[in-house]
């Protein structure tokens, strides 16, 4: 069988961490191979969809690719690696002694597509946006107390506190990516722009939602021209139809997500080549402010019921591993504190939790829980039918079973709508830290639908936060993944994968780096 790539992100974690709309468009027409050449396009196939363009609101993984690969930061990851390197600026930021300001030169040849040259003034303007709307993302950003243009063509952040983590945040943020002049109004949000331009090597000019996007070159773009003159996206509405697609040729990659099952043979052929993509972790979520979930007791009963490893033989094929952590194995500080606290599975823990907050068999514990059905795979439908079978083995709860597709799912599950709800992560910035502060600050929970706040947990938060690059780390982490799990605003089930598949006779060079993201400007064709 031919070798699967795999995409060593965890163990690279273990390292240090180097710093140093609808439009109406009609639908994209399909072309033939040959006409794909003469163009210098690449289609791309994936079962994710758009659910927010604007930066200070957008976060999904595929929204945030897609503003990756139009605008960019003053630092990003290096392709395929969890190092930073310079990008918009020209060298890493100087410190300031006590650590809360940091001084960036900006780049002089960055431009828009219309020729605008990018300035400190139109940089500082961007990020000022996303710190007053606040968006779902904001609690990433939220030590930000200010961006200004400074002297001699820099850009100047000044920090609340101490926060050693800042320049990892910048590496992978579209809330500070400038974007040009008039894309987007800067009082008020807007999901669905257009087009959206950049200082990145393409720009969006046109997209229909659950059809397709199309991306161009941007003229101006500063480094080396992409050798495809144009990317596009096409969606599926399921995993099926993705693999059949690049199987019949429809379309040259695979992206987000394959049939995971379907692996094996792809990757066993001549003509596909596959990366497997570990990390992402896939957890249930409670909006803590909602009855009857605002009960600690209700969430610890559910969080006991949970059996992962039947969740994973029986709807993922055994292709998981269970996590008893939001922070998934790999990560520095990691522990599995809900294994500690609730076992691999506790019945009737569950029962006595329950029964002590007033639920009986003639008085049952009634609640909707919901998912996206193909956001993630096929697999999670059947993965909610074993939680819901799980938690109901308890006899004192009754769960309905609800599902949406993810353009409005995403919105929903974030401002709160749903008491109880399923969803993936895949790590902003490659530290345990953005495994439990984004889920319980009282900066970030909001964004997530959760809505957690807790004088305890910001003790915690901050004082593992004030340990980064000390002994005391680790158990500064562990505190707070301890007093996580007592709480359980969300119960973490398992680390996933992810898969990329490409025709390798008609595109090259596929790189797909942290934090699970693909750079349109390093795909080459096969000539």
């Amino acid at each position: 069988m031919k070798r699967i790539s795999l995409l060593l992100v965890l163990a690279l974690l273990v390292t240090t961490i180097g710093v140093g709309i609808v439009s109406a468009n009609q639908p994209v027409e399909q072309k033939s191979a040959a006409a794909r050449q003469d163009v210098k396009r690449v289609v791309i196939g994936t079962t994710d969809d758009i659910s927010s363009l604007d930066p200070a609101e957008a976060y999904s993984f595929h929204d945030w690719e897609i503003l990756r690969n139009i605008s960019e930061g003053l630092l990003a990851y290096i392709p395929g690696s969890t190092e930073c390197e310079p990008r918009l600026a020209l060298d890493f930021p100087v410190r300031s002694e006590d650590g809360l300001t940091y001084t960036f030169t900006l780049r002089d040849d960055a431009m828009f597509p219309d020729g605008t040259v990018l300035t400190p003034e139109i940089y500082a303007e961007w990020v000022t946006r996303s710190l007053t709307l606040q968006g779902s993302p904001y609690g990433l950003i939220s030590t930000i107390e200010k961006v200004e243009a400074g002297e001699n063509n820099t850009i100047v952040y000044t920090l609340k506190e101490v926060f050693d983590l800042l320049p990892v945040v910048l590496c992978s943020q579209p809330q500070v990516y400038p974007f040009q002049p008039g894309d987007l109004p800067m009082d008020a949000f807007n999901n669905t722009p257009p087009a959206l331009h950049g200082v990145g090597a393409y720009q969006l000019v046109s997209y229909t939602i659950g059809e397709n996007a199309t991306f161009q070159v941007n003229p101006n773009y500063y480094g080396e021209a992409p050798a495809f003159d144009e990317v596009v996206f096409t969606y599926y509405e399921d995993d099926a139809q993705l693999v059949l697609a690049v199987e019949n040729g429809d379309i040259d990659m695979a992206w987000r997500s394959p049939t995971p099952t379907e692996i094996p043979r792809l990757a066993d052929t001549e003509e596909f080549e596959v990366i497997t993509v570990p990390g992402r972790i896939n957890y249930l979520s409670f909006n803590t402010q909602s009855e009857p979930v605002n009960n600690p007791l209700v969430r610890s009963a559910f969080a006991k019921a949970i059996d992962r490893d039947e969740i994973i033989d029986r709807a993922v094929g055994g292709l998981a591993t269970p996590i008893y952590s939001m922070v998934p194995p790999g990560f520095v500080g990691g522990t599995e504190s809900y294994l500690d606290l609730y076992d691999v599975r506790d019945l009737e823990g569950a029962i006595a939790d329950l029964t002590e907050a007033g639920y009986t068999a003639d008085n049952k514990l009634e609640i909707e829980l919901w998912f996206p059905p193909e956001r993630y795979g096929g697999w999670s439908t059947d993965a909610m039918s074993i939680v819901e079978q799980q938690i109901e083995e308890t006899g004192l709860v009754e769960i309905t079973l609800q599902s949406q597709e993810w353009t409005s799912y995403r919105p929903a599950a974030t401002s709160g709508e749903y008491p109880f709800f399923f969803l993936g992560w895949f790590f902003d910035y490659p530290d345990a830290d953005n495994y439990l502060h984004p889920f319980v600050s009282c900066a970030g929970s909001p964004g997530l639908g959760i809505n957690y706040c807790d004088e305890e947990m910001e003790r915690l938060i901050a004082e593992s936060r004030a340990t980064v690059g000390t002994d005391g780390r680790e158990e500064a982490l562990a505190n707070l993944q301890d007093y996580y799990a007592e709480q359980a605003p969300t119960i973490p089930l398992l680390v996933g994968q992810d898969y990329m598949v490409w025709n390798v006779t008609r595109v090259t060079n596929v790189i797909v780096g942290a934090p699970l993201n693909l750079e349109y400007r390093l795909l080459q064709p096969v000539e």
